[in-house]
């Protein structure tokens, strides 16, 4: 499996993400998504791992993002993710 490079924008947020193979760790800005903003926003972020299911164990996935508030980077997160996940489905 090659790297994988997706982004997704939400209002002035923009999420990057890198899927590799792995073991299924996310990390958003280099912390676990389970200390990231944790609450409605960390669910956001968790339905696209939840729909795809045992795909997402087998590869770990790096996010950046930056700008916007608190709500519109974790729907940019949620998008970049999804489109990861589509893109790793394909193949």
């Amino acid at each position: 499996m090659k790297f994988i490079n997706t982004s997704g924008k939400r209002k002035s947020s923009v999420a990057r993400a890198v899927l590799a193979p792995g073991t299924g760790v996310v990390r958003i800005n280099g912390f676990l998504l389970d200390t990231w903003n944790p609450g409605m926003n960390q669910l956001k972020v968790r339905e696209p791992l939840i729909l795809a299911g045992d795909a997402a164990t087998k590869a770990n996935i790096r996010i950046n993002v930056h700008g916007g508030g608190v709500s519109s980077q974790a729907e940019a997160c949620r998008l970049a993710l999804a489109r990861a996940l589509v893109e790793h489905d394909k193949k």
